[in-house]
This record gives C-alpha cells, sequence and structure tokens, in this order.
C-alpha cells in the first residue's frame, strides 16, 4: 500500500496538505513530500523508486539484503533505520522502519501498523507542522514517535504500581494468596516485554538522531535556517529521548525488584507450610512412640495388664502431643 501527502494547490509558503492512498494504477502526484509504503509490492517498489530516483529497498525487491550499516548515505540519499513501536492494545510491539530522506521527498517503509506515524499524518494534514522538508517530516515522526513511547512507559508505570500494591498486600488475603503470587510472575513477564521492546525502540531512535545531528554538524556553514531549525528539534528530541532511557532503565530495575521480591515472598509461604508439617510431625511422633511401645506383641509386659493401662496410654498420648503445641505456641513457632 502507498500512502501519498503531497502538497495541495494554495501559496507556496503555506499550501496545504493532501494524504491519499494510491490505487493499482495511479500515478504518484507532483509535489509529494512524503510517501509511507506499508507492505509494498514489487510494482509499487518499482514506482516508487521511478518517482525517487534512488533505490529504495523493500523485502520484496529481488536484490534486496540487510545493510552492513544501520544508517548510510548513497548519491545524496540517506538511508536509516529504526524500530518504532507499533503500541497495539496489550503490548507495545516494535517494527522497524526504513527511511530513505531524498533530497525533495521523504520515504519511509514498513511492515506493520504503527499509531504513531498516523498521528503524524493527521497533524501534517491539518497544518500544524510547519516545516515540510523530508528531514523536518522524518524528525516530526521521531518526535512522535518517542512521545508515544513516554506515554506507554507511563502505562507500563502504572502498571507495576499496581503490581506492586497487590503483591505486597497479598499477606492480607491469604485464601487467594498464591493466585495474587501466579498472576503478579505472568503479569511481571508482559512488563518486562514491554519495557524491553521500548528500550530497544528508543536504543535504536537515539542511534538515528545522532546520526542527524552529526551530519548536520559536519555541514553547519551550508545549513539554511529551516535546516538548523531541524537539527535543533532533533538535538531537543535527543535530550527528551534520553531522559526516557532512564526512565526505562528505571522501570527494568523495578521489574527486577518486584519479580525478586515475589519469588521471596513465595519462598516464605512455602517455608510456612513445611514449618507447620514438621510441627505436626513433631508433635505426633511423641504419641507415635507411645502407641508403637504398647503395641508391641512381647509376653512380658506389665501395664497390659493394668485395669487403668489403656486410659492412662491415651492421657499420655495426649499429653505427648499438647505439650509441644504448647511450647511452640509460647516460643511463637506457630
Amino acid at each position: 500500500m502507498i500512502t501519498v501527502h503531497y502538497l495541495s494547490p494554495g501559496t507556496a509558503a503555506a499550501a496545504p496538505v493532501s494524504r491519499h492512498v494510491l490505487g493499482t494504477d495511479e500515478p504518484i502526484p507532483e509535489e509529494t513530500i512524503w510517501i509511507d509504503l506499508v507492505e509494498p509490492t514489487i510494482s509499487e517498489d518499482q514506482k516508487v523508486q521511478h518517482y525517487v530516483g534512488a533505490p529504495v529497498p523493500t523485502r520484496v525487491d529481488p536484490d534486496f539484503s540487510e545493510p552492513p550499516e544501520a544508517h548510510y548515505a548513497e548519491n545524496g540519499v540517506r538511508y536509516l533505520q529504526a524500530s518504532v513501536i507499533s503500541e497495539p492494545e496489550d503490548t507495545p510491539d516494535i517494527t522497524d522502519v526504513t527511511f530513505v530522506v531524498a533530497p525533495s521527498v521523504l520515504v519511509t517503509v514498513r511492515y506493520h501498523a504503527c499509531e504513531s506515524f498516523d498521528l503524524y499524518a493527521q497533524k501534517l494534514c491539518k497544518g500544524q507542522a510547519t516545516a515540510r522538508s523530508p528531514d523536518a517530516i522524518a524528525v516530526g515522526l521521531i518526535n512522535t514517535a518517542v512521545n508515544r513511547s513516554a506515554r506507554a512507559l507511563s502505562k507500563a508505570g502504572g502498571s507495576l504500581d499496581a503490581i506492586a500494591s497487590r503483591v505486597f498486600r497479598a499477606k492480607e488475603n491469604s485464601a487467594a494468596r498464591n493466585q495474587i503470587y501466579s498472576d503478579t510472575l505472568w503479569n511481571l513477564g508482559r512488563e518486562d516485554e514491554k519495557v524491553s521492546n521500548l528500550r530497544e525502540s528508543l536504543v535504536s531512535i537515539e542511534r538515528l538522531l545522532l546520526f542527524l545531528i552529526a551530519e548536520g554538524n559536519g555541514e553547519a556553514g551550508k545549513l539554511d535556517r529551516a535546516q538548523k531549525s531541524v537539527r535543533d528539534a532533533a538535538r531537543t528530541s535527543l535530550r527528551d529521548l534520553q531522559s526516557l532511557e532512564e526512565d526505562a532503565s528505571f522501570k527494568a530495575q523495578k521489574v527486577q525488584f518486584l519479580l525478586d521480591a515475589t519469588l521471596g515472598l513465595i519462598n516464605l509461604a512455602q517455608n510456612d507450610i513445611i514449618k507447620l508439617f514438621s510441627v505436626l510431625a513433631v508433635i505426633f511422633m511423641p504419641p507415635t512412640v507411645i502407641a508403637s511401645i504398647y503395641g508391641m506383641n512381647f509376653k512380658e509386659m506389665p501395664e497390659l495388664e493394668w485395669h487403668w493401662g489403656y486410659p492412662l496410654a491415651i492421657l499420655l498420648m495426649v499429653c505427648a502431643a499438647v505439650l509441644p503445641y504448647v511450647f511452640f505456641r509460647w516460643k511463637k513457632w506457630l
């Protein structure tokens, strides 16, 4: 699928941006500033390459191969790769996106839906994004992706707080304690997956921004005001992104802490059960010994002839069981 964003007829300074999904036989409009390829076919790839005048790497290309570098320039066209969160309902999965920054148009290639792309496209068509150069659109997309990552991190933080509240209050609900611990381990695994995906996405975006900034610094004397504003926006995004990376690292540590705490509480619960069985074994051991003694079939056992022998043996076994129990309660072992 090819989605094009092009300048509609109007004044050159404030021409509105239109968005259109191309049909099979439709040509790419003139004044196109952004081409978004989603799961492109061979014919779509060839159409875009002909319009751009440069190779556009896609998986359907027979000569497609992973480049040796994630970011590189070739014949005045820059090729950038980043992992961007697609952010479905349950887990912020990541998808690889290729940015082809040509002199007059930006091409993005992706194979999954991505909420940040749709949000930025709406912003661009409403005229909220004034800079419309390929670099500006690329940085705008990255800014939107970073903002969505911040939102996903905030949601992950709220989920971790809820998990911590449940797991540390599980002792108050002893009937459902085991189920709470089981659910906590499953939920922590989900949150760890979310945070890991977000950290991977942030690191890849950071490398992309560093490439753009380094490239801009190398041509500082040739940059006009619009290009400098793009570089400044990239630096601002980089600072935001680095703070988000610290937040993601903190949340990863919190996941590990909650996992260790949950496993420790599970061990304590198991120890309580084992302690109970150990105490029961100690309590019933003396009565068992007494019953075993008087259950032997020796001929000479004087107590067997006593009139009160049986009640005395029962009383002795009860006392042998009760006294250890009272002792354990006094020592607060139970």
